[in-house]
């Protein structure tokens, strides 16, 4: 019987385990649970995580709702639910992790004999591999920022490239991160998985409180996923349009202080458009941050009057590529 760590995949069943990465000071297991729903009918399986930065806890919670409300008798193949990936920065309610430091999405492949990120990282990858056929990851802005709704994909000219574009298509949103050769960020979990040929996508929605919006824009997109890839009944949807960004700038704090921003996600801005500024304890403006390129989507902002300190990651701005319509996504499903 196959199964997922502890968890056994048992047609037309769901069933829990975890999957175990080593152990904390005091030797207790770090075990990631892990939810799986299996279809009478053999199909692909799906690989949706959350919380790969431990304080985003959108995709965590739509994960363990998507899992309770799937109807078994509509699913054909595999869904693999893992809400919490990374358990000490969750538990620590932050983005790296309390034990080495690390930002895991930015250490794949990872390393069997390295710090804990490494082989967390590291075993990911491998179970991934063994298990899945399609990936999706879910991320928001964390505690201390928003982003709008939008999806990332890894493209080249492999299938898996190809295949992840064309699923980005068909996930809800209207805004895509045509993301190429790990140019704008390195170290992605996502972007190894395409390289190994196994198509992924990342969906970003959110930050701060979890809304009832963003939990269903995440449920949404797997769904929307799982009807492209007919492990759900119906039809995918195709936008009218798509906005296509490429090439990040991130934006770190030189100063502490208080964020006060000067744009909404979803804004397009232009060069020399002030995206925000730091004020100190005072109320005087000890830094102003520009946005450096022309047409340029914000894709994540800080919250008003967060405090920061220096060298924090307090905006995104990714510059507008191109605009696609309808007629122009990619129209073969590729076998």
């Amino acid at each position: 019987m196959k199964t997922v760590g502890t968890a056994k995949i048992v047609k037309g069943e769901k069933t829990k385990g975890y999957l175990q990465v080593s152990t904390d000071t005091d030797g207790s297991p770090f075990q990631m649970p892990v939810l799986v729903a299996a279809g009478a009918e053999d199909g692909p399986t799906i690989w949706v995580q959350g919380c790969v930065h431990g304080d985003e806890y959108g995709g965590a919670a739509s994960i363990i709702r998507f899992f309770q409300e799937l109807d078994l008798s509509e699913l054909r193949g595999t869904f693999v639910g893992v809400p919490v990936t990374n358990l000490p920065s969750f538990k620590a309610r932050y983005r790296t992790s309390p034990i080495d430091g690390a930002n895991l999405n930015r250490i794949f492949p990872g390393d069997p004999k390295g710090t804990y990120s490494q082989r967390l990282a590291h075993t990911l990858i491998e179970t991934i591999s063994e298990t899945a056929d399609y990936v999706i990851d879910l991320h928001s802005g964390g505690n201390g920022a928003y982003v709008p709704f939008y999806v990332i994909c890894d493209v080249n000219d492999q299938y898996a490239g190809k295949k992840s574009l064309w699923l980005a298509e068909r996930m809800g949103a209207n805004v895509i991160w045509r993301s190429e050769a790990e140019t704008d960020v390195t170290g992605t979990g996502t972007a190894h998985l395409v390289s190994k040929g196994i198509p992924a996508v990342t969906v970003e929605c959110g930050g701060g409180n979890v809304t009832e919006e963003h939990e269903h824009l995440f449920k949404e997109s797997i769904t929307n996923a799982m009807k492209a890839l007919e492990m759900l009944p119906g039809e995918a949807p195709i936008q009218e349009g798509y906005t296509v960004i490429n090439g990040a700038d991130f934006f770190f704090t030189g100063q502490g202080g208080l964020f006060v921003p000067n744009c909404q996600v979803g804004d397009v801005v232009h060069k020399g458009d002030l995206i925000g500024s730091v004020i100190n304890l005072y109320g005087e403006v000890t830094e102003e941050l520009y946005c450096p390129t022309d047409e340029a989507y914000i894709a994540a902002v800080g919250h008003c009057y967060w405090p920061v300190h220096p060298g924090q990651l307090i905006a995104e701005a990714i510059p507008v590529v191109s605009r696609i319509t309808r007629n122009e996504v990619s129209k073969t499903i590729l076998a």
